[in-house]
């Protein structure tokens, strides 16, 4: 049985009680008990009566009596204001909210979460899974493209002639520039190697024979006859001499010790670190920066190096072998994840970082608080109105009821001790006497 029903039975029961005190009084009007009970039952009748419609009075109109009352139906929409009011700026302030969130160990959460899940391989997993996915959806063209307008726009400030020295000794000291050297070295030597090389060096010295055949006399001429004649100057054998030791030149100079590899590296070297300080290499790096920038080939290889990026981050890993995104992220993410498990000063950072971020949401969101509760009653009749209510504090309102026959019937029983037994033999007489004094 609900409070309702109780509420109800208690007022037919007191009624009921009236009833038959009012009976017994009508035969026993001298009986001091029987007055007592109709004057207590009376009082409890009238006091859980006058709650009764107090309560029904809230909700709707009792027996019909329209005068101050359908209380919540009549002022529907103020009702509506006041719930949402006290729920958004009462029962959830912000400094209420954020006392409650400031409680919170998140950080600790997560690391429980995470340990539990596999600790920094799980969290690598779960990065690089998300960075795949990511990069799955993009385009290499369209990212080459980006990437290569960033980059021009960027480089227009970029004074790479400051930057030579520092990579020369960069290179110098990872041995990047005796690599060059020799593969400068195996160039040549392959190209020397070529017949159209041979063929070059005979056109030169056909080139000498005929400049010094016209700059001599007719002797010189005749004895130059003589002498190819005789086959003394065969320009043939000549190229396959100057081919054969430039061969071997060019083979010696990828020794180290070579004095012309040591004489060109030590000329490059000297040159390369003033070129800081010399204005026409500063505008011939600006020129070849420029140039190599505005090459069409220069977003194709931007291209090529996303899309091999792409193909390396999405690689497929295998239950046994990680794929290669997975091996690169997992040392940083494990020296990160260690790093936060041993540093409680970074913990507490993070997890005020998350209470502020979180509070801020919530700052900026917080009259959806309200919105959302007037939305919600708005959309209640007049009667689902009162059943909300009536669900959330029906109780205490019958309470109300229960305690008005209760507390009427309490009140009746001290007015009729204080009416019988005081009132009527002492005070009443007392001020008849006095009364009557005064009127004569």
């Amino acid at each position: 049985m609900n409070y309702h029903k109780k509420a109800n039975v208690i007022l037919a029961a007191v009624f009921l009680f009236f009833l038959i005190a009012a009976l017994l009084e009508h035969y026993y009007p001298n009986n001091f008990g029987i007055r007592l009970f109709y004057f207590v039952s009376e009082a409890a009748l009238v006091g859980g009566i006058a709650d009764w419609f107090a309560v029904t009075a809230i909700f709707k109109k009792p027996l019909g009596w329209g005068y101050h009352t359908a209380l919540i139906p009549r002022n529907r929409e103020k009702v509506i204001e006041a719930v949402a009011s006290m729920v958004q700026k009462e029962l959830l302030r912000m400094d209420v909210i954020r006392k409650k969130i400031e409680g919170i160990p998140f950080v600790v959460g997560i690391q429980q979460y995470v340990e539990k899940q596999g600790g920094s391989a799980y969290l690598t997993g779960e990065i690089s899974g998300y960075l795949r996915r990511y990069v799955e959806k993009q385009d290499s063209a369209n990212l080459a493209e980006k990437l290569a307008v960033f980059l021009r726009d960027k480089a227009k400030g970029w004074n790479l002639s400051s930057k030579v020295p520092a990579l020369c000794e960069w290179a110098l000291e990872h041995g990047y520039i005796d690599e060059g050297l020799d593969g400068l070295a195996e160039g040549l030597w392959d190209k020397a190697a070529e017949g159209e090389t041979r063929r070059a060096i005979l056109d030169y010295l056909e080139e000498i024979k005929e400049e010094k055949l016209g700059n001599g006399g007719s002797i010189f001429r005749t004895l130059m006859g003589f002498v190819e004649m005789s086959d003394g100057l065969n320009l043939d054998d000549a190229a396959d001499a100057l081919q054969v030791e430039l061969l071997l030149t060019l083979r010696k100079f990828k020794e180290p010790k070579h004095p012309l590899r040591i004489a060109l590296k030590s000329t490059l070297l000297n040159k390369l670190a003033e070129s800081d300080q010399d204005i026409r290499i500063a505008l011939q790096v600006e020129r070849w920066k420029e140039d190599l920038l505005a090459e069409p080939l220069f977003e194709e290889f931007l291209e090529t190096l996303i899309q091999e990026a792409i193909n390396v981050v999405v690689s497929p890993a295998t239950s046994s072998e990680p794929n290669a995104l997975h091996r690169t992220l997992h040392p940083f993410v494990e020296r990160y994840w260690d790093s936060l498990q041993e540093n409680t000063a970074l913990r507490e950072k993070i997890n005020s970082f998350i209470v502020d971020t979180l509070c801020k949401v919530i700052q900026n969101e917080h009259d959806l608080i309200g919105n959302i509760v007037r939305e919600t009653l708005s959309a209640y009749t007049d009667q689902d109105l009162n059943q909300f209510i009536e669900d959330k504090a029906g109780n205490d309102l019958q309470w109300i009821r229960i305690n008005g026959s209760m507390i009427g019937g309490v009140v009746g029983l001290i007015l009729f001790l204080f009416l019988d037994l005081i009132y009527a033999p002492y005070i009443g007489p007392a001020l008849m006497t006095v009364m009557t004094q005064l009127y004569r």
